[in-house]
């Protein structure tokens, strides 16, 4: 399978670098994880298979965690010291 670029949702940031791991398994859906982002940009934790995931297999979990936790944003000092957010991945079959 492969997995799509995804949805970037941190308020007032931007995602720098968006890297996408493929999962190792012959599974599709969507996988919502929920990140902590610090002022300097980087993802502090990142839970995989937050509500609205239709697919929490572990192959799919733990690459779109391991995305989400090499995703950087750009630094905000007016930020929280810890924001959350959510990064939306979409796993597809290729035919």
């Amino acid at each position: 399978g492969t997995g799509s670029g995804g949805n970037y949702n941190l308020l007032g940031r931007i995602a720098l670098s968006k890297p996408i791991e493929q999962p190792d398994c012959q599974e599709e859906g969507i996988v919502v994880v929920r990140i902590t982002v610090d002022k300097n940009g980087k993802v502090i934790s990142a839970k995989a298979g937050e509500k609205g995931s239709t697919n929490t297999a572990p192959c799919l979990l733990k690459p779109a965690r391991e995305a989400a936790l090499r995703t950087t944003w750009n630094a905000d000092q007016k930020a929280p010291a810890n924001q959350t957010g959510t990064i939306i991945y979409k796993f597809t079959l290729t035919k």
